[in-house]
C-alpha cells in the first residue's frame, strides 16, 4: 500500500507539473503573442507617419519644383528684356556712332574753312603791315622835307603856318559835320511823379527823375491811374520773387527792379520827402482776394544821421483806421543797424528792414510765405489791423505823392 500511494502520489504530482507547465507556456505565448500585436501596431504607427512625412516632402518638392520652373520662366522672360533692350541699345549706339562721324566730317570741314579764313586774315595783315611801313617812311620824308623847307625860307614857315590854321579849320568843320550842334529844347527834369503826370504822361510805368537833392538821376515806377494818378512807388511785394533780407546799406540805396519787387532807397525817400510835404499811401492784400488801403499825411524820412526816422501825421489815417505803422520818430532797423526799441533786436527776429519801434503791428518787408505757408508767421508780411498778427500778407505797395497834387 505505501507503494502504491507514494506511486500515485507522483504521478499526481507530475500531472500537476506537467499542467503548471501547460499553462505556464501557454502565458508565455499569450504574452509573446501581445508583445509582437504591440510591436506590429508600432511599427504601423511608425510606418503611417513616414508615409505621411514622405507625402510632405513630396509636395515641397513638388511646391519647390513649381517655383524653380516659374521663376526659370521669369528669367527667361527677363532674358528675352535685356536682349530686346541690348539689341535697341547696340542700334542706337550704331546711330550715334554715325551722326558722330557725321559731327566730325562736319567738324574737320569747318575746320578746313576757319583755317583757310586764318590765312586769309594772316595774308591781309602782312599786306597793312607792308602798307603799314611804306606810309610811315613816305611820312618820314615828308617830315624831313618840311623841316628843310622851313629851314630855308621864312615865308616857307608862314604858308606852314597859314596851312595848318587851315587844316585845323577844316577838322573843326568837319567835327562839326560828323557831330551837327543839336537843335532840340532840352528835355525837361521831373522831380517826381505827380510833376510827370501834370506833364501830360497818362501811363503807369517806368520813368527817370531828378530829385533837387539827388546826385544822380533815378529810375521809379509812376502809377497814374489809382485815385487820380502821380504817386512814386517806393515799395512792392507781389511774388516773393525778390530777397528782402538786406543789409543797412542795400536798404539805404535801394534794390530789386522797380516795375516788379523793390525798395527804392531809403536816402531817396529822404531826398523826396525833404522839400515838401507828401502823402503816404499803403496798398495791403491778402490771399482771399480781400484788399484795403490806407493814407497818411505829412509823411517825412529823417537823414541818414537821423536813422531815417518816421514822420507822419497819425490823425489823417483813411477812414479813421487804427494805426498799425509805428509811432512819431520811429528809426529804421536792420539786421545789421539795430535802433529799435527791444532788447530782442526785431530786425533779426521778424526779418527784413522796418521801423520797429517796440517791434510793432507792422513789417511790410518780411519773409514772403506762399498761400497755405501764411498762417501763424510772425516774420511775414504783416499789418496788424487788417488781418492780425501773425497773417502774411500776399501784396502790398507804398507809394508817394506831394499833398494837394
Amino acid at each position: 500500500m505505501p507503494e502504491a500511494h507514494a506511486a500515485m502520489l507522483e504521478q499526481s504530482i507530475q500531472m500537476n507539473l506537467r499542467s503548471d507547465l501547460a499553462q505556464a507556456q501557454q502565458h508565455t505565448i499569450q504574452n509573446q503573442t501581445t508583445t509582437m500585436l504591440a510591436l506590429g501596431a508600432n511599427l504601423m504607427n511608425q510606418t503611417m507617419a513616414q508615409t505621411h512625412k514622405l507625402t510632405a516632402v513630396e509636395a515641397q518638392v513638388l511646391n519647390h519644383t513649381s517655383r524653380v520652373k516659374t521663376q526659370m520662366l521669369e528669367s527667361s522672360l527677363s532674358t528675352n528684356k535685356l536682349e530686346r533692350q541690348m539689341l535697341m541699345q547696340s542700334r542706337e549706339l550704331q546711330r550715334l556712332q554715325g551722326r558722330n562721324r557725321a559731327l566730325e566730317t562736319r567738324l574737320q570741314a569747318l575746320e578746313a574753312q576757319h583755317q583757310a579764313q586764318l590765312n586769309s586774315l594772316q595774308d591781309k595783315r602782312e599786306q597793312l603791315q607792308s602798307l603799314l611801313g611804306h606810309q610811315t617812311g613816305a611820312l618820314a620824308n615828308l617830315k624831313h622835307s618840311l623841316r628843310a623847307l622851313s629851314s630855308n625860307s621864312s615865308s616857307l614857315q608862314q604858308q606852314q603856318q597859314q596851312l595848318m590854321e587851315l587844316v585845323q579849320r577844316l577838322v573843326r568843320i568837319v567835327a562839326q559835320d560828323q557831330h551837327p550842334v543839336s537843335l532840340k529844347t532840352p528835355k525837361p527834369l521831373f522831380r517826381d511823379c505827380a510833376e510827370i503826370k501834370r506833364s501830360g504822361a497818362n501811363t503807369s510805368g517806368v520813368y527817370t527823375i531828378h530829385g533837387a537833392n539827388m546826385t544822380k538821376p533815378l529810375k521809379v515806377f509812376c502809377d497814374m491811374e489809382t485815385d487820380g494818378g502821380g504817386w512814386t512807388l517806393i515799395q512792392r511785394r507781389e511774388d516773393g520773387s525778390l530777397n528782402f533780407q538786406r543789409t543797412w546799406e542795400e536798404y539805404k540805396e535801394g534794390f530789386g527792379n522797380v516795375a516788379r519787387e523793390h525798395w527804392l532807397g531809403n536816402e531817396a525817400v529822404h531826398s523826396l520827402t525833404s522839400r515838401t510835404a507828401y502823402l503816404l499811401r499803403v496798398e495791403l492784400h491778402d490771399w482771399e482776394g480781400h484788399q484795403t488801403s490806407i493814407q497818411y499825411e505829412n509823411f517825412q524820412l529823417g537823414s541818414e544821421r537821423q536813422r531815417y526816422s518816421l514822420s507822419v501825421n497819425d490823425s489823417s489815417i483813411s477812414a479813421r483806421l487804427k494805426n498799425s505803422l509805428a509811432p512819431q520818430g520811429t528809426k529804421f532797423s536792420t539786421k545789421d543797424m539795430d535802433n529799435d526799441n527791444c532788447m530782442c533786436k526785431c530786425a533779426q527776429m521778424l526779418s527784413g528792414g522796418w521801423w520797429f519801434d517796440a517791434c510793432g503791428l507792422s513789417n511790410l518787408n518780411g519773409i514772403y510765405y506762399p498761400v497755405h505757408q501764411h498762417l501763424h508767421k510772425i516774420n511775414g508780411i504783416r499789418w496788424h489791423y487788417f488781418r492780425g498778427p501773425s497773417y502774411s500778407l500776399h501784396g502790398t505797395r507804398m507809394m508817394l505823392r506831394p499833398m494837394g497834387a
